[in-house]
């Protein structure tokens, strides 16, 4: 079945009317949305490179991140998790301290020998990242097959933004896929930079948006 135009614009009303912050009861749908919506995304797929073992070791590390998110009321949801968003206020790191130490062994454990180039891809993301300007950092934005081609992720997306217009602070975010990059220029994102993920692998563009005025 296809849906129609007006399909899509009840669904993104809907989703727009129950998005909401997730509680910690939510960890596991949260990270099946995001383990459903990066299986086939270009840096993630390149860095668990094994179609077998993807899912479990994706959920591994997105447990990490989301666990720590939602202590920090940085996770916002649509019904049914259809889509989701991490986004990190100023201040606020994308793992815990403990977590954030770890996190090499965790991808020594799971990709073996590459895990040095995965954990130097991540590190360049960090380093990416603005330093001196107060920001919210979009580190994740996923939606469940199902939702996606109906603009419930994009609208989500302009929710969370609502929250950095309100606090006068731009919004930053990597676009792990370049066939995003138009969708995100249409919400008022522009390319800020660009971070080389591997040798004969295209580049991902960081992109940047300045606080709505008021």
């Amino acid at each position: 079945m296809v849906a129609t135009s007006g399909d899509a614009d009840l669904m993104r009303i809907e989703a727009a009317r129950s998005t909401r912050l997730a509680r910690p009861a939510d960890l596991p749908s949260v990270v099946g949305t995001l383990v459903e919506a990066f299986d086939q995304d270009p840096v993630w797929s390149w860095a668990f490179p094994d179609p077998e073992a993807r899912a479990a070791q994706h959920a591994a590390v997105f447990r990490m991140t989301v666990t720590h998110a939602i202590a920090n009321d940085a996770v916002w949801l649509t019904s049914d998790c259809g889509a989701v968003v991490t986004a990190f206020g100023p201040g606020v790191n994308e793992m815990s301290d403990a977590d954030a130490k770890r996190f090499p062994t965790v991808l020594d454990d799971l990709l073996g020998d590459h895990a040095d180039e995965v954990n130097g891809l991540f590190e360049r993301f960090e380093h990416a990242r603005p330093v001196d300007t107060p920001h919210l950092y979009v580190s994740m934005l996923g939606t469940r097959g199902q939702a996606r081609g109906h603009g419930i992720g994009m609208a989500l997306l302009a929710h969370v933004v609502k929250q950095a217009d309100a606090q006068g602070i731009g919004t930053y975010l990597e676009s792990s896929n370049g066939a995003n990059d138009q969708r995100y220029v249409s919400a008022g994102f522009s390319v800020h930079g660009s971070i080389p993920v591997a040798p004969g692998r295209p580049a991902v563009n960081t992109m940047w948006r300045d606080p709505a005025r008021r």
